[in-house]
């Protein structure tokens, strides 16, 4: 599985968005699944880049751009959201064990 860190280096809310469309763009045809490393807002509280993700995310989905996406702290068999989630057998044993919350991961 792909991994790009869209915010290694403190990028604003719509660089960091602008990554993100420049890598799903990129790797569209050739992976199944990729993981984005937004951050979970250790020094805040609320990571305002990981919001900003999951909004546009939902549009892409809306789009059909993408097929769906789960955020790392959602890979647990008792949330709701993972149950439902029919694209989980493409994530990782290892990677569900982890939990990032800083991460999410997209099903293209």
């Amino acid at each position: 599985m792909l991994s790009r860190d869209i915010h290694y280096g403190k990028p604003t809310v719509a660089n960091a968005i602008d990554h993100l469309d420049i890598f799903l763009k990129e790797v569209k045809r050739s992976e199944k699944i990729v993981e984005v490393i937004t951050g979970y807002g250790s020094t805040g509280g609320t990571s305002k880049i990981k919001n900003a993700v999951i909004e546009r995310l939902e549009e892409l989905k809306a789009q059909k751009y993408i097929k769906d996406y789960i955020c790392g702290n959602e890979l647990d068999i008792f949330n709701f959201k993972y149950q439902n989630f029919k694209y989980r057998d493409l994530i990782p044993e290892k990677v569900k064990k982890i939990q990032n919350n800083g991460a999410i991961y997209i099903v293209l």
